[in-house]
């Protein structure tokens, strides 16, 4: 396949914003930040992807047109906490079938405005009506993880630890401060053993990032190497029949497994991975549902700091969701804008060593009796 490759990134912070800060004013920012990076002009751009899930009808032609970019190709993508990463591969496939040479793709949400205290489920799940909704859900993972592998609460609040030492260093997180183990494990309880901390904040934010053909980049005169998107996998969730394993991870498995073929990459060879950690145990599950982490010891593997900048495998050091925030449709293009600015070397003091291979995955939603809507992995490298 002709090379994918990002050319430019750019954010604004992640946060909490009054209502006159609308979804368009969050997303044209990211937008002209990402422009400016790179040094692209409106006249260049061939087309706009945009992922969002809160944004209502033709969003991403609302945000055109303020960006200037009317009578654009627009197209809007929504697969909840995967939306973001879901537009990127519909520009990934569309410059690798020579439809276009230089996109722009956007992921953003306005969630202050739009959602009161925890995400409602859809009135027609059957898991919610009998309250299996994402919180209990995660409690019932954190429960099992611990019975099954003689793991410590103490282990799984290393994650949230862990995620906002890394955030410290990220000037797009929503918060940007260390926290102690005592404070994780004294939070204010939502689910047990989950308390706030636990938990993934409500968000507003924006990413986006400038995707190009090998053409595009010739086209714009960048002459330094740029990061390859090797492969962004997508899949959604199978039937489950019985009770089954809460934490065996086959939708992870299957979408790791894609985008490993995808990218023709073992995954022993991976730097760093921004991992979608709604809450503090998914990071644990999926790294181990990724084949990432060996099954049963992530937890293990956390608290030693294994995965902590510096460690074997560092995850999430753009703070993750726990720290960075989840405006959901946006999380996905803000991974891709850590793995170029990590693959680029701009990331300051949360730089990873060396990194050349880094993998991001989102998980979103849910559908009664699946393991999940949507998975991404978005595998890119220098």
């Amino acid at each position: 396949m002709p090379k994918t490759l990002i050319v430019g990134a750019g954010m604004v912070r992640f946060g909490k914003f009054a209502p006159e800060i609308t979804l368009e004013k969050l997303a044209t920012g990211a937008a002209r930040n990402a422009m400016k990076d790179c040094g692209v002009s409106r006249k260049d751009i061939e087309a706009v992807f945009v992922g969002h899930v809160f944004g209502g009808p033709v969003a991403g032609q609302r945000i055109a047109t303020e960006l200037g970019l009317g009578g654009l190709p627009v197209s809007n993508h929504e697969n909840y906490c995967a939306s973001g990463a879901t537009a990127l591969r519909e520009a990934w496939t569309a410059i690798s079938a020579g439809l276009y040479d230089i996109v722009l793709v956007i992921g953003v949400e306005k969630m202050t405005d739009r959602v009161k205290g925890g995400v409602a489920p859809d009135a027609n799940d059957l898991d919610a009506m009998h309250g299996y909704i994402m919180t209990a859900g995660h409690a019932m993972s954190a429960r099992r993880y611990m019975h099954d592998h003689n793991a410590t609460r103490e282990q799984i609040a290393a994650v949230v630890v862990k995620n906002h030492a890394h955030s410290q260093h990220n000037p797009y997180a929503q918060y940007q401060h260390a926290i102690s183990l005592d404070e994780v494990l004294h939070a204010r309880p939502i689910a047990d053993p989950l308390g706030l901390l636990d938990c993934s904040p409500i968000s507003d934010g924006a990413a986006a990032a400038i995707v190009c053909s090998e053409k595009g980049l010739a086209k714009l005169g960048i002459t330094e190497k740029r990061p390859e998107v090797r492969g962004v996998a997508l899949v959604s969730g199978t039937l489950r029949a019985g009770t089954g394993d809460i934490n065996e991870e086959d939708i992870s498995r299957r979408a790791g497994r894609l985008a490993y073929q995808m990218a023709s990459i073992d995954p022993a060879d991976i730097d760093f991975v921004e991992m979608h950690d709604c809450f503090s145990i998914a990071e644990i599950v999926r790294m181990e549902g990724l084949d990432l982490i060996p099954t049963g010891e992530g937890a293990r593997w956390t608290e030693s700091g294994k995965t902590s900048i510096g460690g074997q495998l560092p995850v999430n050091p753009s703070g993750g969701l726990l720290s960075r925030g989840h405006p959901v449709g946006a999380t996905g293009m803000a991974q891709v804008c850590e793995l170029y600015w990590q693959l680029t070397g701009q990331a300051g003091a949360r730089q990873v060593e060396d990194a050349k291979l880094a993998l991001a995955y989102c998980k979103g939603g849910t559908v009664a009796g699946t393991d999940g809507g949507a998975v991404s992995v978005v595998v890119m490298s220098v």
